[in-house]
């Protein structure tokens, strides 16, 4: 009953949200996330750890929380607020460099082995998801966990796959993935969740403290010799608009297969930190980033993490 209630509620909502102009959802997303900043005390006793470590030398870490939960608030309902939308009228709502489009769409067009995206919880993943085809790239295979409620998630992932991208989930990933850069498209996840090692992560260097990091991207790259890419959607003006920004990063060839790997996620994480450094309202600092710490590797890790005593 309680997820048949769930679903009810969700549908109210998916089909409200889209009726609001962008402005008055912004400004709606803006209330939620300074909701939850006062409800989540663990939100945010977790979120103020991260970001008195990241930024030791900030004394604004509370405004940055608030803000950060802000911005969320807003690309979580993007989820159904451009549900319906268009590729092209989703670009409306996101700008990019011409010169830099126009030279990676000449970089995909010059190979066929297909393109490797990393993204994160970094502005607005749906925006990311829709704008891409308007953009000229080619459909994308996006890598996502299912939303706990089955009902919600079927609805849901009709809503993503209108703007002809593809969702596949962790069972289905490796297979889709390949599937999709046989045929010179897009796989695509996000990079900045804690993995544990025995699910393929390693340790890269992350804001200054190792995190246990998926390296199933790079090792799509590296297998499939694709275009490896990082790619993010930043939140402009509070979240009315984003900005498309990424960076390719070059796959080698010369070099040892799990040396390529390990080398190609820390690229990943540093490509993703130097955005998060630079605009540090944009990134997800309530989760639990550095939730896994190897027992050999000192170093200040947060309260929250616990040791791996297994062998590394």
């Amino acid at each position: 009953m309680r997820r048949v209630l769930e679903y009810v509620l969700y549908r109210a909502l998916a089909f409200l949200v889209p009726l609001l102009p962008r402005r008055t959802l912004v400004w709606f997303g803006h209330r939620l996330g300074a909701l939850y900043y006062a409800w989540s005390a663990r939100d945010r006793r977790v979120g103020m750890e991260n970001l008195r470590r990241v930024f030791p030398e900030r004394t604004d870490h509370r405004r940055l929380l608030r803000l950060s939960l802000k911005l969320q608030a807003v690309a979580l309902l993007d989820a159904l607020w451009a549900a319906n939308l268009k590729p092209e009228r989703a670009a409306r709502y996101v700008s990019a460099d011409g010169t830099q489009i126009r030279a990676v769409r000449e970089r995909i067009a010059a190979t066929h082995r297909g393109v490797v995206v990393g993204t994160a919880h970094f502005g607005s993943w749906e925006m990311l998801n829709l704008s891409s085809r308007a953009f000229g790239f080619p459909p994308a295979t996006f890598i996502a966990r299912p939303v706990r409620n089955a009902l919600i998630d079927r609805h849901l992932r009709r809503q993503r796959e209108k703007g002809g991208n593809k969702l596949v989930y962790r069972e289905q990933a490796l297979a889709g993935c390949v599937a999709a850069l046989r045929r010179g498209e897009v796989a695509a996840s996000v990079i900045d969740i804690a993995v544990l090692p025995d699910e393929g992560g390693v340790f890269v260097d992350f804001l200054g403290t190792p995190a246990s990091t998926s390296a199933a991207l790079p090792l799509l790259a590296v297998r499939r010799q694709a275009l490896l890419f990082f790619l993010v959607c930043r939140p402009v003006e509070g979240g009315r608009r984003y900005h498309l920004e990424g960076e390719e990063i070059p796959v080698r060839t010369d070099n040892d297969a799990d040396a390529e790997m390990k080398r190609l996620t820390q690229e990943l994480s540093l490509a993703l930190e130097r955005k998060i450094r630079a605009h540090p309202e944009a990134w997800m600092w309530g989760y639990k980033r550095w939730k896994w710490r190897p027992s050999e590797m000192p170093g200040a890790y947060p309260s929250y993490s616990s040791w791996l005593t297994k062998q590394l």
